[in-house]
């Protein structure tokens, strides 16, 4: 059985990232049937406070800023093409708008 690696990373280097980083999320994108992959760290609600305010006034720089900034690996190609980084953090944002809750009395 073959070892899969995620962006070129092996299970213990995703584990030792995982320390340093805590919770990461793969994110892939399919572009003319062929699936790339990229690592975020799970971003704080401070950053994602900071890349609101970027976003009301330059939405572009916000997009490139999450990118940057919570980028932990990537495939190549997504690190070539501005578009494909563009679908990758917009996938992180919608992944953590899919994460529901349920608020009770007690």
């Amino acid at each position: 059985m073959e070892n899969k690696t995620i962006c070129g990373l092996d299970a213990t280097e995703i584990e030792a990232l995982k320390e340093k980083h805590g919770a990461l999320v793969l994110v892939e994108i399919e572009l003319d049937k062929k699936t790339y992959e990229v690592i975020f760290k799970e971003p704080t609600m401070l950053e994602l406070g900071a890349i609101e305010k970027i976003s009301k006034t330059a939405p572009h720089k916000a997009l490139e800023a999450a990118y940057i900034n919570h980028k932990i690996a990537a495939d190549q190609e997504i690190e070539k093409r501005d578009i494909l980084k563009i679908k990758a953090v917009e996938t992180l944002i919608t992944r953590i708008q899919k994460v529901s809750g349920e608020a009770k009395n007690l």
